[in-house]
């Protein structure tokens, strides 16, 4: 039960609307705050028009801000595979850390708890691990949290999202094999790609990829192991 997560309503934010789809993703942000009261004055900003249903603090405390029948403003413009308003088909839940650009990682308390709340939710609205997702899988274009440091491999240790093993290949990827990726990516779910050129949103994408899955390949071309991950992902994209 939720009582058992000792959630606290201690704040509540009024940037919140309409609920117009079903609840199936959950997706993980960070505030890029050092502290929780920045991160709140934040999400109940009403200048800002920005929220979540939950925001964890460092020492693991979980705090609902918005209800969860209600539609709260986390995700912005976002897509993934042919589901637009992310906003209206999730859970928003914001984790207070500075940012990864300080290089730092997050707090195992808090990730207790990312844990314990995801369960939970995950139970509820049977969520699918495929639609447990980062703000920067579902809008690569503008966004890089939870960032490199967020600890996916752990969370799919505890039914948390999708994970696959790395499969080491250096090699290049030669056209045909970077379309192939890149087809792959688009089965996955990630949005906005364009198979038969190379723009500047490609390669968004493919670094919003690499950020999940392969944060030491973040900033790097993708290669044989990076086609190897979305060949793995896609085998168990089904739970």
């Amino acid at each position: 039960m939720l009582c058992q997560l000792n959630i606290s309503h201690r704040y509540k934010s009024l940037n919140f609307d309409l609920r117009k789809k079903k609840i199936s993703f959950l997706i993980f942000h960070y505030t890029e705050t050092n502290d929780l009261a920045k991160a709140i004055k934040l999400l109940t900003s009403k200048k800002r028009k920005v929220s979540c249903h939950y925001v964890i603090d460092t020492n693991g405390e979980i705090y609902n801000l918005v209800d969860e029948s209600k539609r709260a403003w986390h995700a912005g413009e976002s897509k993934w595979k042919m589901s637009e308003d992310i906003n209206s088909r999730s859970i928003g839940i914001e984790i207070v850390y500075p940012g990864e650009i300080l290089r730092k990682k997050y707090k195992k308390q808090q990730i207790k708890s990312v844990i314990k709340l995801s369960r939970f939710l995950k139970n509820k609205y049977r969520i699918l691990n495929c639609n447990i997702l980062g703000h920067s899988d579902i809008a690569p274009n503008r966004k890089i949290d939870p960032g490199i440091y967020f600890p996916w491999e752990f969370l799919s240790k505890n039914s948390i999202g999708l994970w696959a093993k790395n499969r080491m290949d250096n090699s290049r990827l030669d056209k045909d094999g970077l379309k192939f990726f890149l087809k792959n990516l688009q089965k996955i779910g990630y949005p906005y790609l364009q198979l038969n050129n190379t723009s500047n949103l490609n390669n968004f994408v493919i670094e919003s990829f690499h950020r999940h899955h392969l944060p030491n390949m973040v900033k790097s071309k993708p290669n044989g192991t990076s086609l190897n991950k979305t060949i793995d992902l896609l085998k168990i994209s089904i739970d």
